[in-house]
């Protein structure tokens, strides 16, 4: 290792050296930084698709009817009664669906209510 003593050179010459590894190093730097971004911005383009496929292949598995009927519709398509509301599809803007409703719902069907819920509220 030739290792110049940095000291027992002139000043200018310390200086120029200590700038030129400073930019150096700072250059290193913005070129870690470039890559740490292309690589996020790969991994969130990975993910992203890697959902978008994922839900593609589950929707596909589902009958054409019930993925029809589940489709996001317009305001206004459900009922006022309980009951309309209990089966409605889910709209844009969702629709209120009060605890009580949501209970009533959920406990004679053992949940299975509550899942469609979720699923229409993550749709709305």
């Amino acid at each position: 290792t030739n290792r110049v003593d940095t000291l027992s050179l002139p000043y200018h010459r310390r200086h120029f050296l200590m700038r030129q590894s400073s930019s150096a190093l700072e250059l290193q730097t913005k070129q870690k930084e470039k890559q740490s971004s292309t690589t996020e911005n790969d991994d969130e383009e990975w993910i992203n698709d890697f959902c978008l496929g994922t839900n593609t292949f589950w929707k596909g598995l589902v009958v054409e009817p019930v993925r029809n009927y589940v489709e996001v519709r317009e305001a206004g398509t459900a009922g006022s009664d309980p009951f309309s509301k209990l089966t409605a599809p889910p709209e844009v803007p969702g629709i209120p669906r009060p605890v009580w409703l949501t209970i009533l719902g959920s406990v004679p069907t053992g949940l299975v209510w509550y899942g469609y819920y979720k699923f229409s509220v993550e749709e709305e």
